[in-house]
């Protein structure tokens, strides 16, 4: 193709390559949510008119219409190596792979080596997609996914993608302490992703053996997690996400093992009597949280011991006590929710209520 011709196909071609890579990161993030896949980023890029001809060049294509494929680059970065594994499924049910083209840069690296790790794929986006008027224009285009964790994506902005330091040839002991280095971040990817696998099974765990009451399991966050969790679905309740995430579920914990509950076992027997049906009764189990209920449990099991024992740096409501109003006088209540607001706190990170003031 003749430089004239390719200036022409360029400049007739780049704009859909720009709407290609807007459609395929908007579809690719949908994809991640729906199959719940955390995610660092997905991020596409196209490459630019000079960027084109300079690879062309290099390349010698003489087709560059056929031999380019990675006009459009899309760049998916997860948390953990089983999230690759997952992310490449989707890719493979839900685009048209052009296996020729796409590789596991894992599977070059010979068994005495370490460095550059990265799973790409070349793709379109399939027939059924294509046959869709909002994606007539881009029919047929090939675009790149590369997708990598997030320590192989540091590895890589270190010692490729953004870094003249480490390009080139460089002293053998300085190599081989990078390679050296390459291998820790390795071993990490890896072993993060072992904990996030007994993380999940744990949680699974503690989940069956609570509905089968095996109870004599420590108070953490997994496990108060997984332990509420599972009661309020026994009781047909629907607790809200937590403000803050575990670290939040981590104050509560906190606060259990200063109330002298240390395991769920103990957590199960503060559970007051009735508790689901009067929080239905008084509206509060639309929004309520993990947070919320166990802090319910010790006040009403104990209002005087959480009062003196437990360190708190939350408010709370008038309303949001109701529930106790089944179990304590009025005036009881209304003793409790004055002692619970005696103190001001840096609440900064707690979530505000309508008034602008942090609540439980």
């Amino acid at each position: 193709m003749k430089r004239v011709e390719i200036d022409r196909w360029l400049s007739a071609t780049l704009p859909r390559y720009v709407n290609l890579t807007d459609a395929v990161v908007t579809i690719m993030r949908t994809l991640l949510v729906d199959n719940d896949i955390e995610h660092l980023s997905v991020s596409g890029r196209t490459k630019t008119f000079n960027g084109c001809k300079e690879k062309i060049k290099r390349k010698r294509y003489t087709d560059p219409a056929t031999q380019m494929t990675d006009i459009t680059g899309i760049r998916i970065i997860v948390y953990f190596e089983s999230d690759v594994e997952r992310v490449c499924e989707i890719i493979e049910r839900s685009f048209s792979v052009d296996s020729t083209n796409s590789l596991d840069k894992n599977t070059l690296l010979q068994k005495d080596q370490v460095g550059y790790r990265s799973v790409h794929y070349v793709c379109d986006i399939g027939e059924a997609r294509g046959a869709l008027a909002e994606y007539a224009a881009v029919r047929g285009l090939k675009f790149e996914f590369q997708i990598r964790t997030v320590l192989q994506h540091a590895w890589a902005e270190i010692s490729h993608d953004r870094s003249y330091k480490f390009s080139g040839k460089l002293p053998h002991q300085i190599e081989r302490n990078l390679y050296l280095y390459a291998g820790l971040l390795e071993v990490a990817d890896r072993g993060f992703d072992e904990i996030s696998r007994q993380i999940s099974a744990y949680s699974k765990a503690v989940t069956q053996s609570s509905e089968k009451g095996e109870l004599d399991i420590e108070v953490n966050t997994l496990s108060v997690q997984g332990f509420v969790e599972s009661w309020a679905k026994k009781n047909d309740l629907k607790l809200d996400p937590v403000y803050g995430g575990p670290e939040s579920v981590d104050e509560v914990v906190t606060e259990l093992e200063q109330f002298k509950v240390n395991t769920l076992d103990d957590l199960a027997q503060i559970i007051p009597k009735n508790y689901a049906k009067n929080l239905k009764e008084t509206g509060l189990d639309a929004g309520n949280t993990i947070l919320g209920v166990v802090r319910d449990w010790m006040l009403i099991h104990d209002p005087d011991r959480f009062l003196r024992d437990v360190s708190h740096n939350w408010r709370v409501k008038r309303e949001d006590l109701a529930v106790m109003d089944k179990y304590f006088s009025e005036e009881r209540v209304d003793q409790i929710f004055e002692e619970l607001n005696l103190d001001d706190f840096d609440l900064e990170f707690m979530e505000p209520a309508d008034d602008g003031n942090p609540v439980r």
